[in-house]
């Protein structure tokens, strides 16, 4: 009997504590499949986090630059944290804005931003950085050239432990639609020359490349300054009206070739293309060309030249000087792909002049971080080379 009520009271008491075991991994197996289908669900599950970067935004979200000077972009860069677990003190920070076309990185603008944050547990805050990013013309000229909403600035924050990145779109002149806008013209000769020397009656022609936005009437001259008139006079004579339909739903490009070029007088022709709505243009590239009586070469290294130096860095501050060479009526700076005879870039003037600075024309035919070789050369009355200098190379920066 007392055997029998023994066994009794174990089999009563051992269900005490494995009922309980098994009652709370039941209510584990019902907690997590509950919280699995409300995280299948889309809906938020609490989870143990750190301090983090929540959101990077920026005011305003498009920007305009103008090509004629520079331009100033002020904007506010706004940096939102969350602190979920416990107090912390971190420092937020960007290293640089960086400005992109069509995903490559052309330059980085500004410096360096950072503010100290500190939160509590369960609390956020966002952290405001104003900045003034300067536009340089050059900067603002690649801008122009790029097809429409391929420009971006952006800036990446980082807490130490996270990151986040905001964007702003930039336009040049009006922007993206709108009114027909001209954003760049390429002159050159239709021997591809950038500068040149023609033999009186030769016959010559200009072609103007032309990038463009939006649609509408192309309303354009050729003009030329002939070496009867001023240089002064810098508008020169009209050489031809032009007027033409472009059709662009964003970026377009068309090409305008000119009539014969004035060659029947010797010396220093300037010629231009000239339009309306060039809002994105900076200023009007010039082509210079000599016409002497003849076209013989006899080149003679005989030419010295004063600067830049071998190897030099190039700007449209560097001079280009040289000593006088008797009887010259021209001269020519001619400039080349290392080892190359095809001129890249140059310039002409007349024999009055000994030295010269680039324009930015001409320095716009030449890639930055290349070396090029560069020359001078004399001309006479009769078009014949009576002095050149050794090829030199200079580095465009």
């Amino acid at each position: 009997m007392e055997t029998q009520t023994v066994l009794k009271m174990k089999q009563s008491i051992k269900p005490i504590w494995f009922c309980a075991l098994k009652h709370h991994f039941h209510l584990a197996i019902k907690l997590f499949l509950f919280f699995g289908v409300l995280s299948g669900a889309g809906l938020a599950v609490p989870m143990i986090a750190e301090a983090n970067v929540s959101s990077v935004t920026v005011s305003p979200q498009r920007a305009n630059v103008n090509v004629k000077g520079v331009s100033a972009l002020s904007l506010t860069w706004n940096v939102t944290r969350f602190e979920p677990t416990a107090p912390t003190t971190v420092l937020v920070s960007s290293t640089n804005a960086v400005l992109q076309i069509n995903g490559s990185t052309v330059a980085n603008l500004g410096g360096l931003l950072s503010r100290q944050s500190s939160l509590a547990a369960a609390q956020s805050e966002t952290l405001r950085f104003n900045e003034v990013l300067s536009i340089s013309p050059a900067l603002a000229r690649k801008i122009a050239e790029a097809p429409a909403g391929s420009v971006l600035i952006s800036r990446t924050f980082t807490d130490t432990q996270t990151t986040g990145l905001a964007r702003l779109s930039v336009f040049a002149g009006t922007g993206q639609g709108g009114a027909l806008s001209i954003n760049r013209i390429d002159l050159k000769f239709d021997n591809d020359a950038r500068t040149d020397v023609i033999a009186k009656g030769d016959t010559r022609r200009a072609i103007a490349e032309i990038n463009f936005r939006s649609s509408g009437l192309l309303k354009g001259e050729w003009r030329i300054i002939d070496p009867s008139a001023s240089l002064g006079s810098a508008r020169g004579r009209i050489l031809q009206v032009v007027r033409q339909q472009v059709v662009s739903s964003g970026q377009g490009r068309t090409r305008i070739v000119s009539p014969a070029l004035p060659t029947a007088k010797n010396g220093l022709y300037l010629l231009t293309f000239s339009v309306e709505d060039a809002d994105g243009i900076a200023e009007l590239p010039v082509l210079r060309y000599f016409v002497l009586e003849g076209a013989t070469d006899r080149p003679r290294d005989n030419l010295t030249t004063l600067s830049p130096g071998n190897g030099a860095r190039v700007s449209q501050d560097t001079v280009f000087a040289w000593e006088n060479v008797p009887g010259a009526l021209a001269y020519q700076i001619e400039i080349f792909n290392p080892g190359h005879s095809k001129v890249v870039s140059g310039k002409v003037v007349s024999a009055k002049d000994l030295k010269l600075r680039l324009s930015a024309f001409s320095l716009d035919n030449l890639t930055s971080g290349e070396s090029y070789d560069w020359r001078l050369r004399a001309f006479d009355q009769e078009g014949r080379v009576i002095g050149s200098s050794p090829r030199q190379l200079i580095y465009m920066p």
